[in-house]
C-alpha cells in the first residue's frame, strides 16, 4: 500500500517508472520503486509478478549524435582598471 499523496502509479500502468523510490543502490546500479517495481541504471526493470522487462531508453547518447560540437571558447574576463 503506497503511503505517499498523490499515490504511486500502479505497476501495471504506463506511468510506472514515476513511483518514488524507496530504497536505491547506485553503486549496484538498482533502485526499489514504492510500487515494488525494481528498476536498473541500463533502464531494464523487474515487477513485483517477476515478469523482467528489458531495457527500452538508450543510454549512451553520444551513439545517436550526428554532430559533435567543440565547446565554444569564452573570453577571459577582462580586468578592470580603477580610475585615477
Amino acid at each position: 500500500m503506497c503511503p505517499h499523496t498523490p499515490r504511486c502509479p500502479d505497476p501495471s500502468g504506463p506511468d510506472r517508472e514515476a513511483a518514488r523510490t524507496v530504497v536505491s543502490h547506485p553503486e549496484q546500479g538498482w533502485s526499489l520503486l514504492c510500487n515494488g517495481i525494481v528498476i536498473f541504471e541500463d533502464t531494464g526493470e523487474l515487477l513485483p509478478g517477476g515478469t523482467a522487462i528489458a531495457p527500452h531508453r538508450p543510454t549512451d547518447l553520444s551513439a545517436f549524435a550526428t554532430t559533435i560540437h567543440a565547446p565554444t571558447e569564452v573570453p577571459p574576463a577582462q580586468s578592470r582598471s580603477s580610475a585615477a
